[in-house]
């Protein structure tokens, strides 16, 4: 159990005034988070991180098939029915794509296909060797542009199968804004912070059902944005991101925020694009602030634990001198520098426990969740939010 608690947050909030978001129309996705605690005035005395940010061994819900599992996850990023036909043609996936081939997650599904018969839509996955390790409240990715949203909900799950390990998948759900997100025309967040928060007040009977609704609300297929992998099924490590695609299947586009420094590193047009790009942004790059468009990044990253990757070249970009941490901050936004400089690989152990890392972050995100909550949160940067983060050697 993660007994990891925020500094004291004295304070009462209201909610925003109005009426309360109706249900959602089709194709609408109504209220963000849980709304059975959003009246009335909520104190907020403490951000506890296990009942307002990450659920995962002291949750009490996590085992419940119905509610999560990956056999409802799979059925939820299927859009409808059952899960099957979209996990065979995800994993088979792995072992086609012209920029990676992994052999494994094919494998595995085939072994499906012998023991359950070659239609997988009558597949029973919830045979399947997977796990729930955790539920992760990332209401610090929130959005507060006039089109935004307030983050998402994120679902790990781990193979316990002798041979597809370690394979870990995460599973995000978008927030979506309610009517008390938006204050005075600007998007805040603050309905919904307030109500991940008031959870920390709650205990046993209450907090189960609150977390039980907060779940069957933030889980639909209406919400599902995308799932990321991270495997050792082959040496090194590599991490993909797997998004729908326009046939109903899952495709693997390049991976948000992650540098491709081995080709950015090739003398050519891309790396003269990207040198200018980095001299014309490179204050907001520094803070780790900029959004790296998806020309300079790569479809996945493989990464061998312990061994240092090859670094970012910056020769020629006059602001590296300018802003000596610039080639550092930049890695650290992507996925292989972000999970290997100060941490292990994966946060989230099969047991539900939590990397040393991992806590460290979850009581930045606790104050964060709180200055949402009392509507004075910073703007936060890509990559870890907690200060001062180990950067890349």
């Amino acid at each position: 159990m993660l007994h990891v608690r925020a500094p004291l947050v004295c304070l009462v909030v209201l909610c925003a005034c109005g009426p309360k978001p109706q249900a959602a129309d089709a194709g609408s996705d109504g209220d963000a988070g849980p709304t059975e605690v959003d009246a009335g005035a909520l104190q907020i005395p403490e951000i506890v991180i296990e009942r307002s940010l990450f659920w995962g061994s002291d949750a009490g819900v996590l085992d419940e098939a119905q509610l999560v599992s990956f056999a409802k996850l799979m059925a939820l990023a299927a859009g409808q029915g059952n899960g099957g036909p979209l996990l065979a043609q995800w994993f088979h996936r792995f072992s086609t794509t012209a920029h990676s081939e992994r052999a494994l997650p094919a494998q595995f599904i085939d072994a499906v296909s012998a023991a359950q018969g070659p239609d997988p839509s009558r597949w029973d996955l919830s045979l399947l060797p997977f796990k729930v390790t955790g539920v992760h409240n990332r209401i610090d990715l929130a959005d507060l542009s006039p089109s935004g949203h307030c983050g998402e909900l994120r679902v790990s799950v781990s193979s316990s199968d002798v041979t597809l390990q370690p394979f870990h998948a995460l599973f995000l759900f978008r927030q979506p804004l309610g009517e008390d997100d938006v204050v005075n025309g600007q998007v805040t967040c603050e309905g919904a912070a307030r109500r991940w928060a008031a959870l920390s007040g709650l205990g046993g009977s209450q907090f189960e059902a609150a977390l039980r609704s907060a779940l069957t609300e933030g889980l639909t297929s209406a919400r599902f944005v995308m799932v990321e992998t991270v495997e050792f099924t082959l040496a090194p490590w590599e991490w993909r991101q797997w998004v729908p695609a326009p046939d109903g299947g899952l495709e693997n586009p390049p991976l948000f925020q992650q540098l491709d420094v081995e080709n950015l590193n090739r003398a050519g047009p891309l790396r003269t694009d990207f040198l200018a790009w980095v001299d014309a942004n490179a204050a907001q790059l520094d803070r780790r602030r900029g959004l790296i468009p998806e020309r300079f990044r790569t479809q996945s990253v493989r990464v061998t634990q312990g061994v240092m990757g090859q670094p970012l070249s910056l020769q020629g970009a006059g602001a590296a001198s300018t802003f000596p941490d610039l080639r550092r901050q930049l890695e650290l936004v992507g996925c292989a520098a972000c999970h290997t400089a100060d941490a292990e690989f994966v946060q989230t152990r099969n047991d539900r426990s939590v990397s040393p890392f991992y806590e460290k972050e979850l009581r930045a995100r606790a104050e964060h969740l709180a200055a949402l909550a009392r509507g004075d949160a910073p703007a936060p940067p890509f990559g870890p939010l907690q200060a001062a983060p180990v950067l890349p050697p």
